[in-house]
């Protein structure tokens, strides 16, 4: 089973530049996405939340969706609360470089606690400077470690040391396989459990050709069959409790 655990859904002004997420899944045999908002991280992040879950529904054998929020709202783990327990999402993706937040600062913290309270993972775009570098996502698993932080491209091209780091220095950091180099994934997986790794494509933006790439990166890596099966999926379908 192969699961993505980094795709887009373009609503609004944005739809137009989305693809057909589900016919991008079928042409590279993916089985089930997790899908984050696009729109959600510049505007009200409820009614995009709201949005997202009409999106999958329907679709629970293929989609389960993350919300968002603005962390900064004083209403940002009321609105995580209402998003799992209303909607039936199962994580929280947030973009701190497009979102205008530092994962450092203490209007993290009641949404990382209301995810523990709640037993969703946090997916965090990284690798770009200056709030989005690895470590500082290290720092916040640090401080809530009964979260699951999830770094969403492990370092992308520059920063994939510093995910390694970070994913080594901190138990409940775990990687996305979602944007280095192919020796650099070959690092990560020598360097962390393989129970703490996912796969990820970043499709939904219109072109799907990443997918097929990225899955060739991973079937690339020197791994033992049982850790690669868990990585494509086995490890997703654990954290997600997907059927």
């Amino acid at each position: 089973m192969i699961v993505d655990c980094h795709t887009h859904h373009l609503a609004g002004s944005y739809a137009n530049y989305g693809g057909d997420l589900l016919a991008s899944m079928d042409r590279y045999g993916i089985d089930h996405a997790a899908v984050f908002t696009y729109d959600g991280f510049f505007e009200e992040s409820s009614r995009h939340n709201d949005e997202l879950a009409r999106f999958v529904d329907g679709q629970p054998d293929r989609l389960t969706a993350f919300a968002t929020v603005h962390p900064r709202r004083a209403d940002a783990a009321a609105e995580v609360r209402r998003a799992v327990t209303e909607l039936g999402m199962r994580g929280l993706k947030i973009h701190p470089w497009l979102q205008g937040v530092s994962p450092l600062e203490g209007y993290m913290d009641p949404v990382a606690e209301v995810c523990a309270e709640l037993d969703v993972p946090m997916i965090f775009h990284d690798g770009t400077p200056p709030y989005s570098t690895p470590l500082q996502f290290s720092l916040l698993a640090e401080r809530h470690p009964d979260v699951t932080v999830i770094l969403g491209h492990s370092g992308l091209l520059d920063l994939w040391p510093e995910a390694l780091a970070a994913a080594k220095r901190t138990p409940n950091v775990w990687l996305c396989l979602c944007g280095p180099p192919t020796y650099a994934l070959q690092k990560l997986v020598d360097g962390v459990p393989h129970e703490r790794i996912l796969f990820g494509s970043d499709i939904g933006f219109g072109s799907d050709y990443q997918a097929r790439h990225r899955l060739e990166q991973v079937r690339a890596l020197d791994l033992p069959p049982d850790s690669l099966d868990a990585i494509l999926g086995g490890n997703a379908v654990r954290l997600l409790g997907l059927a």
